[in-house]
C-alpha cells in the first residue's frame, strides 16, 4: 500500500519486492504503472520487469520532461515512443493553476539509473 498507517508517508519498495509481487502472482511477469512523473517519459525499474509510464510532456509547465508511449505487439515485445515537450506561448490551458495547486515535482532519479543509448543500443528501441 502507499499510506499504510493513514499518516501521509509513502511506502517505498525495492526490487526484492517486485520480484516477490510477480512470483506469488504468476503467470504475471511484468509490472507496468503510471501516474508519476518520470523525466524521460518512461523508466524500467526491477531489471525490466516493472516499467512507469509517463505520457503528459513537460508536466504543468515546469518540468521539461519527455512523455511515452508503450506499444505492445503480439509477440508482448514492447516498443516505447517518446514525445518531446514543444515550446508554448502560454504554461499550461489554464496559467493560475500552478497558483492554486503546485505541481507534484517528478522523483529525483540517479543518472545510472534512466534509460539511454548504453542501456539499449538506440534511444526508443526495443526490450
Amino acid at each position: 500500500t502507499r499510506d499504510p498507517d493513514g499518516t501521509g508517508r509513502i511506502v517505498k519498495f525495492g526490487p526484492d519486492r517486485v520480484e516477490e509481487f510477480l512470483a506469488r502472482n504468476a503467470p504475471l511477469s511484468m509490472i507496468i504503472r503510471a501516474h508519476e512523473c518520470v523525466m524521460d517519459g518512461f523508466e524500467r525499474f526491477a531489471n525490466g520487469r516493472l516499467i512507469t509510464v509517463f505520457s503528459a510532456t513537460d508536466y504543468c509547465g515546469h518540468h521539461k520532461n519527455a512523455g511515452a508511449l508503450l506499444f505492445i505487439r503480439r509477440d508482448l515485445t514492447i516498443v516505447p515512443k517518446l514525445i518531446y515537450p514543444v515550446e508554448r506561448t502560454a504554461n499550461t490551458w489554464d496559467p493560475t493553476i500552478t497558483e492554486r495547486r503546485p505541481p507534484t515535482p517528478p522523483r529525483p532519479v540517479p543518472r545510472a539509473r534512466r534509460m539511454g543509448e548504453d542501456e539499449l543500443g538506440q534511444q526508443g528501441g526495443e526490450w
